[in-house]
């Protein structure tokens, strides 16, 4: 990729934005874009696109988006999997906890993987919800894979392994889960603490079912009570019998019908189970269950069912038979889980193995994450963990605080703000980790990823940027509002002066991007350019020397008020306090002349070469309104923001002045005393409540244009000059009428 060509229109606030980044020298580009310029409607769009949406205009859905974004000359569309946005750190991306913790750095693997799990979960928790209705068990599935599982087989395992079982089952039981089978062992318990009770119990059932004239038992088989009950199970319907088929019982010839069949399987279980013999056995049982108010549920269940004594000699079998009997009554449940299982397995096998092939590279991202960002309070490591859908062992996060093992939700839950975001920065590491490893060409779009960290883990985000850079298959785009964290990227990725671009949004809100517009800090450059006529830029003027000259006055005015210097260069008071004049409307501010400048700079800045088309006796009040009323460009540019913040300052005061009656001198923060004194007097009447308004905004909206330092003029770059320019028009109405 040498050419990425982007025409954007009508995409999350973006009218219009043409523009070609030319990829050949330099692979990486950084975009300054003040606030409400692009910045997040650029990245929310080629989030749209490498996600396969459409992005759109969200104010107004009739208009039609336009996001061609191609490559080098053929035209051919990025596809979207070339594309990764990064954005800024959102605490919203933690506000839920995956189930999932597995180490697949890849976004749509691990998309495909937890999608998979999610649809899986889906029907097995449809399953468990129709079992617990069936069994009314407390936990139904932790009570299946206790029941079930071997070798720790997951739940889907479990399902796939006995579902023929299910489908063979004959049993039937209508008793609570709980009943019988209670999660504290009560009643395996009294099983075994009356073990020769049910034994004896149990013997003499056997001897009734072999003397029995209807049921048998030999060495080889069994036809008891137990049999009889399932036989007279699975004819619950009559459509055996209306098929003309008939039953021969040794004991009563032939059977055409139902109602007698199961007359004759009553009568002959209860001959078994009223034996005096057997009942005193039963009573004796009874009796110790009365002592027992523990298991008053169980003793219920057995005098309901006494045919269930002689099955609990084997405790574990009857367990399985019972839940066999629950899940064949919500058998459709079960095949469309194992189903969905079993078409989802293979697609599962193969995410894992691609997981557990990469273990070792996710190692080194999480060392990597150490090495870089430092002095956090929590460690990372890759350890095996039980897979939750195919139960074999697949790399997954651990994580520690202060060397004590810990979850992850615990953990978000008491790290700073700042450890956070270290945090979330890894999540990106893994992602930029994945790519490398399947070499994916990859435009990334990284919005604001420094915003709100500190400085140590700033610098530790560019020199990560920086070893992006070279990486063959990287290309990126790095948007800020941040001037600082943009002159400091710029300059510790080395770009040429054409990768260090600048946003700015047009009056018809078309977007440019041009080239950067201070290399230097714009201090030096003003210091540089008090004179017109360079030799190397024929295009400068007159006017841009004049700009120059009065856009250092704020900067001039603090390095005195730093340095602690009173020098009385000029007649009019020491140089802190002229300067002063030419920021506020003071009694000497219009005799002030490019004389006294020169005289102030000379001392300050070593500089005294003005334009000689300046006149030293020229008024620089004069000038400074002048030029005020002649800007009309919308570039960025500082000097004229400054001016004009500097003329409406000035004019502003002076109508103050001229309206309120206390005109007294003011020391210190004059703009704002001689509005409270203005808005005091006037705001009872209705003629002056929008002129406060624009006095307000002249007083919220200058001083951060006026009173700058080398450190400190973002503010002054955030700020449109449209702005700055409407407010002129006002303020220049106030003072005309």
């Amino acid at each position: 990729m040498n050419k990425l060509k982007i025409e954007l229109q009508h995409c999350y606030g973006i009218k219009k934005l043409d523009h070609e980044f030319d990829f050949s020298e330099c692979k990486t580009f950084v975009i300054y874009a003040p606030n409400g310029a692009m910045k997040t409607s650029f990245a929310k769009t080629f989030k749209d696109i490498g996600g396969g949406k459409k992005p759109c205009d969200q104010m107004d859905d009739s208009l039609t988006p336009v996001y061609n974004i191609s490559i080098d000359d053929s035209g051919k569309q990025i596809a979207p999997e070339e594309i990764c946005v990064i954005e800024p750190y959102n605490e919203k991306a933690f506000a839920s906890e995956e189930k999932v913790l597995t180490l697949l750095a890849n976004e749509d693997i691990r998309k495909e993987y937890l999608d998979i799990y999610k649809e899986l979960d889906l029907a097995k928790q449809s399953l468990i919800k129709n079992l617990k209705r069936i069994s009314k068990s407390t936990n139904c599935e932790a009570e299946l894979i206790a029941t079930f599982s071997v070798g720790d087989k997951s739940i889907y395992e479990i399902f796939s392994s006995i579902i023929e079982s299910i489908k063979k089952t004959q049993g039937s039981f209508n008793f609570k889960y709980n009943d019988v089978f209670d999660p504290k062992g009560k009643v395996q318990a009294f099983l075994n603490e009356n073990q020769k009770l049910f034994k004896e119990y149990y013997n003499k059932y056997e001897d009734l079912i072999s003397k029995s004239d209807f049921f048998a038992k030999d060495k080889n088989y069994i036809f008891g009570t137990t049999e009889a009950k399932n036989i007279k199970t699975s004819i619950d319907g009559n459509e055996f019998f209306i098929a003309g088929h008939k039953l021969n019982l040794k004991k009563y010839g032939d059977i055409d019908n139902k109602d007698r069949f199961v007359e004759i399987l009553d009568e002959e279980i209860n001959k078994v189970f009223n034996d005096e013999n057997l009942k005193q056995v039963f009573e004796k049982i009874d009796k110790k269950l009365d002592a027992n108010e523990e298991l008053k549920s169980f003793k219920k269940v057995i005098e309901k069912d006494p045919l269930l004594l002689i099955r609990l000699d084997d405790y574990e079998l009857l367990r399985k038979e019972v839940w066999f009997s629950y899940l064949k009554q919500a058998l459709a449940d079960v095949e469309t889980l194992v189903g969905l299982y079993l078409d989802k397995k293979q697609k599962l096998d193969a995410i894992v193995k691609k997981a557990n092939d990469q273990k070792s590279k996710w190692e080194d991202a999480i060392e990597e994450f150490h090495n870089r960002f430092v002095n956090l309070p929590f460690t990372l490591a890759v350890d095996n963990k039980s897979d939750a859908i195919l139960n074999i062992e697949t790399p997954a996060l651990s994580f520690k605080f202060d060397g004590k093992p810990v979850d992850r939700k615990k953990l978000l839950d008491v790290l700073s703000q700042g450890e956070k975001r270290a945090f979330y920065l890894l999540n990106i590491i893994f992602e930029i980790r994945a790519r490398e490893i399947n070499n994916q060409k990859t435009l990334f779009v990284i919005d604001d990823i420094a915003d709100s960290f500190d400085y140590k883990n700033k610098y530790a985000i560019v020199e990560y940027l920086n070893d992006l850079t070279k990486n063959k298959n990287f290309y990126s785009l790095i948007l800020t509002h941040n001037f600082d964290f943009f002159r400091t990227i710029t300059s510790r990725l080395g770009l040429p002066r054409k990768n260090k671009l600048h946003a700015i949004k047009k009056t018809d809100l078309e977007i440019k991007i041009i080239a950067e517009v201070y290399q230097k800090p714009p201090f030096v450059t003003w210091r540089e350019n008090m004179k017109s006529g360079r030799y190397y830029d024929k295009n400068y003027t007159d006017i841009d020397a004049k700009k120059h000259i009065i856009a250092l006055i704020p900067f001039v005015r603090n390095l005195i008020e730093y340095s602690g210097c009173e020098n009385s260069s000029t007649s009019y008071g020491d140089d802190f306090t002229v300067l002063t004049c030419l920021l506020h409307s003071k009694s000497d501010t219009k005799r002030i002349t490019f004389g006294d400048l020169k005289l102030i700079y000379n001392e300050c800045l070593n500089k005294d070469d003005f334009d000689l088309s300046v006149l030293t006796t020229d008024p620089v009040y004069n000038v400074i309104i002048d030029l005020a009323a002649g800007i009309v460009d919308n570039e960025f540019n500082l000097e004229n923001k400054i001016i004009l913040a500097m003329a409406i300052r000035h004019l502003a005061e002076e109508y103050m002045l001229s309206k309120v009656t206390d005109t007294t001198p003011i020391n210190g923060s004059q703009t704002g005393e001689l509005f409270r004194r203005y808005k005091k007097e006037f705001k009872e009447e209705v003629n002056h409540k929008e002129k406060i308004r624009i006095l307000e905004s002249v007083n919220i909206m200058t001083p951060e244009n006026i009173h700058l330092n080398s450190f400190m003029y973002e503010p002054i770059l955030d700020m449109g000059i449209d702005e700055l320019k409407n407010l002129h028009d006002k303020v220049c109405n106030l003072t005309s009428k």
